[in-house]
């Protein structure tokens, strides 16, 4: 009896050793479809010729690692993954980086790191000085609410600790560094709702105005 049920399982396997060589070796599963989410920035077929994979290829045999590494190769892209979906989609998730500022022909990300595209896109806050791409100048950017950083005509910033905005109707905000940018950001909504025409919030404690 125990002969014979190690028998039937030997048979098992082995049928399934099979299948999993039929599978990897012949086309049973081939990529009909790519799908493609998270994206915004980048076009849905940029990401799908990113991959590297065509319709028709062997969805068994996708080399999902390289297919995400590609697509992580695009500018806009932070991260990416991508799946298997029998029997035949394959399917691409995109995270993508967050725009904050532009300094020359490059954008900042929310990240402070710097990505270059071809078109990029409006209202993004211009940064000026040696420091504009400092990750320091993206945090105090970022900190600022929608509606706050809409005022702003750029942020200038000779070192990480010497950071200004400047806003669209002439007026200044020193932030020095972006250490404690939370209250630094409700400081300078605060401020710009008043009269005055150079603030001082880098000590949001004690706000300054001349």
């Amino acid at each position: 009896m125990r002969r014979r049920v190690t028998l039937i399982v030997a048979a098992v396997v082995a049928v399934a050793v099979l299948a999993g060589v039929a599978v990897w070796a012949f086309p049973v599963f081939t990529v009909r479809d790519i799908e493609v989410e998270g994206n915004t920035n980048v076009a849905a077929e940029q990401v799908v010729e990113a991959t590297g994979v065509g319709e028709g290829e062997n969805l068994v045999r996708v080399d999902t690692t390289a297919a995400a590494g590609g697509v992580a190769s695009l500018p806009w892209v932070r991260q990416a993954t991508v799946g298997r979906h029998l029997p035949g989609t394959l399917k691409v998730t995109v995270v993508e980086r967050t725009a904050v500022l532009k300094s020359g022909d490059k954008l900042i990300d929310d990240q402070g790191e710097e990505f270059s595209v071809d078109n990029p896109p409006e209202g993004i806050l211009e940064a000026e000085g040696e420091a504009a791409a400092a990750p320091e100048v993206a945090e105090a950017a970022v900190a600022l609410d929608p509606e706050t950083r809409g005022q702003m005509a750029k942020v200038s910033a000779a070192s990480p600790e010497e950071i200004t905005f400047h806003t669209k109707d002439g007026r200044e905000v020193y932030w020095g560094s972006a250490e404690a940018a939370h209250d630094k950001a409700l400081a300078t909504r605060t401020v710009l709702k008043r009269e005055g025409q150079h603030w001082n919030v880098s000590n949001p404690q004690l706000v300054t105005v001349r």
